[in-house]
């Protein structure tokens, strides 16, 4: 998601899970500036949004407990 502040531009992380998280990207003069941004810096595309690196990293470490809670 893109938010708008102050005429700039970024994207939002969209599970904010990690408590280092960015929670938005760089703001950017320009919407598409904004997601080249999170692309050079590794952002994941969800498919629904943006995942920043650290919000990855989270999950990732943590998959296999997330998995683990789900058994029944």
């Amino acid at each position: 998601m893109i938010v708008k502040k102050n005429d700039k531009y970024a994207v939002e992380c969209q599970v904010k899970m990690a408590a280092d998280c960015l929670q938005t990207g760089e703001y950017c003069d320009e919407e598409e500036e904004a997601q080249e941004w999170v692309e050079r810096e590794c952002w994941i595309f969800s498919g629904e949004g943006w995942i920043c690196t650290q919000c990855n990293e989270h999950i990732m470490e943590n998959l296999g407990k997330m998995r683990h809670d789900r058994e029944y």
